[in-house]
């Protein structure tokens, strides 16, 4: 069992399942003269995300440093990869649910040549997304509230086209949103993939396994996956997958034009299931 799992979850079940944890009090009386501050998306760029690319690169040791500090911040804010069908079972807990702007992929690619916004990948759950208008830069242009039928149509539109699906918090355990996202724009992705920092993102609760009768060695799925975990084999020209190395997003398994792959619990497999 993974540790949110064990410090959050309902008498043994996915921490992200547990209705609990989307139900962080959000309102209370604000004093007059004491309105709170709107968060500005550039104070979180700097001091988070860029400061290990640009000041510490040339400094070994500083970079290590910067990176431990990274990793016990997260403790408290990370979040996990989920396969598609837990994905759907989230949207039927948490209400309103509104489709809303990648704050990843605008601090990655911004707009369009043509200054367009690009497209609304991530949602926002829970009680959180009636006050989304107070984070204007968060939020930039508004949101749009969807139906539960809409937004599981919404998720898995765009794990067909190669998405992972992770869960984003305000405060772990508290779920904020579902996001999708791919390397490299995804930066919790990219913060445990490039630098190690696990608690930004844990792996999800299954892992990819290929069923070698059935593969053709189209290779798709290498296409596919954004963990580095798949590989083509020379001798038998078939896909191998890396279980050490996959988080069980499941895009894979949706994309594989022979029904190839399949999830397995994480937890039935000795080796892994403390893999998180």
């Amino acid at each position: 069992m993974c540790e949110l799992c064990e410090k959050y979850g309902d008498n043994g079940s996915r921490w992200y399942l547990n209705p609990q944890n989307y139900a962080r009090p959000l309102y209370k009386k604000v004093e007059k003269g004491k309105e709170k501050e709107p968060m500005i998306l550039t104070e979180l760029q700097g001091p988070f995300y860029y400061k290990p690319l640009i000041e510490l690169k040339d400094d070994p040791e500083a970079f290590e440093k910067m990176r431990e500090g990274y990793s016990k911040f997260h403790e408290t804010m990370g979040g996990q990869v989920v396969c598609l069908e837990d994905a759907k079972k989230m949207v039927e807990i948490a209400q309103p649910i509104a489709r809303m702007d990648c704050i990843c992929r605008r601090i990655t690619r911004a707009t369009l040549e043509d200054g367009k916004q690009r497209p609304r990948t991530c949602l926002g759950v829970g009680v959180g997304m009636f006050r989304w208008e107070e984070w204007p830069e968060r939020y930039k242009g508004g949101v749009e509230f969807l139906s539960t039928e809409e937004a599981k149509k919404h998720i898995e539109h765009w794990h067909k086209r190669g998405m992972v699906i992770t869960i984003m918090t305000f405060g772990t355990p508290y779920i904020g949103g579902i996001c999708l996202c791919d390397y490299p724009d995804c930066l919790a992705i990219r913060m445990r993939l490039d630098y190690g920092i696990k608690p930004m993102l844990l792996k999800g609760h299954q892992v990819a396994k290929v069923n070698y009768e059935e593969c053709t060695g189209c290779g798709t799925c290498v296409q596919r996956c954004q963990f580095g975990a798949i590989k083509m084999e020379v001798t038998t020209k078939k896909s191998n997958i890396d279980m050490t190395r996959c988080f069980g997003c499941g895009v894979c398994a949706y994309a594989c034009p022979q029904d190839a792959i399949s999830l397995i619990d994480r937890e039935k497999l000795p080796a892994l299931k403390e893999e998180w």
